[in-house]
Formats: C-alpha cells, sequence, structure tokens
C-alpha cells in the first residue's frame, strides 16, 4: 500500500483506512480509533492526507471533528484511489475486507504495544511480522528462508534499515517478538513472535 507522505504515521494510517474503505472505497473511523493509531499526531496526519487529495471527509467535517466522532456516529471517509469507477488494487469480498480490518486492528491496539506507547513505526512492524510469521511463529518471507529482508521491512515501516533494529527491540521489550533468537544481522530481520 502505497502512502501519498513519508513517515510511519502517514504508513500507518493510510493501511489502516484502506483496510476501512478497501471494497467501496468509503468506510467508516471513529476519534477512538485515530487516537489508538497515533496518539497525538492524529490530527496533523489526517489533515496532511486530506490536504494531498489521497482522503476525503464529508463537506462539513474537519480532522478536529473526525478526532471527536464516536462509534455511534463515525466519520465517513472516502479514499479516492479505491472507488469502485476506478483501478482498485483489492477484490474481496466485505467478510474478508471486516476480518482484515479487525485483524489489523486488534494487532495495532494490541495491549502490549499500548503499554509499551508504541510509535507508529512500531505498531507497523508489529502488523509486518505478524503478516509474515510462519504458523510456528517464526519470521520467513513466503518461499523464503528464515527472516525477512530487513529493506522491506524499513520501507513498509517507513524507517531507515539501520532504525529497525531499535523497533525490533521495543517490540521485544513489549513481549511481542521474543527476545531469544532475534536479531537484524545480515541485512535480514531474524525471530518469532512471542506466546
Amino acid at each position: 500500500i502505497a502512502s501519498p507522505l513519508p513517515g510511519a504515521e502517514a504508513r500507518l494510517t493510510v493501511l489502516m483506512l484502506t483496510l476501512r474503505a478497501a471494497r467501496a472505497g468509503i468506510g467508516n473511523v471513529t476519534g477512538q480509533d485515530l487516537g489508538g493509531w497515533l496518539q497525538g499526531d492524529a490530527e496533523r496526519v489526517l489533515q496532511e492526507l486530506v490536504d494531498v487529495g489521497w482522503l476525503l471527509l464529508p463537506e462539513d467535517v474537519t480532522a478536529d471533528d473526525a478526532l471527536t466522532s464516536r462509534p455511534e456516529e463515525p466519520t465517513q471517509i472516502t479514499v479516492p484511489t479505491l472507488i469502485p469507477t476506478q483501478p482498485r488494487p483489492f477484490f474481496f469480498g466485505k467478510v474478508t475486507r471486516a476480518r482484515l480490518s479487525g485483524w489489523a486492528q486488534k494487532v495495532v491496539g494490541d495491549r502490549k504495544l499500548r503499554k509499551k506507547k508504541a510509535g507508529a513505526a512500531t505498531r507497523l512492524l508489529a502488523v509486518y511480522t505478524a503478516a509474515h510469521s510462519r504458523p510456528d511463529g517464526c519470521l520467513a518471507d513466503v518461499g523464503e528462508g528464515a527472516g525477512l529482508a530487513l529493506d522491506e521491512v524499513a520501507r513498509f515501516c517507513g524507517v531507515r534499515s539501520d532504525d529497525v533494529a531499535g523497533h525490533v527491540g521495543l517490540l521485544v521489550a513489549a513481549g511481542w517478538l521474543a527476545e531469544e533468537g532475534t536479531d537484524t544481522a545480515d541485512g535480514r530481520l531474524r525471530g518469532r513472535l512471542a506466546e
């Protein structure tokens, strides 16, 4: 999923909103969602995505209004590139979309990550590692041996390859990744998800 803006905060927001709007280009979001994903940067990031035209809010709704929306009255968002009249990157049904969005929401909002006040890049790394783990919890790309390519992990998370190790350390400290066997040597992220 390509972000129109650099930085982990924008990438995380784009990922989560894309999953919300994947079927029809329209989805719902609450202030609790946005605040949970981005803590203090939510209004700025949301407004920047609106300013570059990646995201549309209803005519009478501001980014600040979206941040105060409640579950009983969520803000409807539109991602123009996902509207069915244009070529779409996703072709899955309603149930699959809801499951993917719910899964990502659970990862990003995991108690372990909230307790450690994990930032956007660390939360993106949690999503990436969960999505790229085998049934036994070990990290591996499809058809690859042990580990994940560090440059691909860095690109997904919106950080430099040299910075991935710091975020890995935060995930180990949070109990997301097992301490034993987790490393970023030789351009690969090796390890496994914690229990």
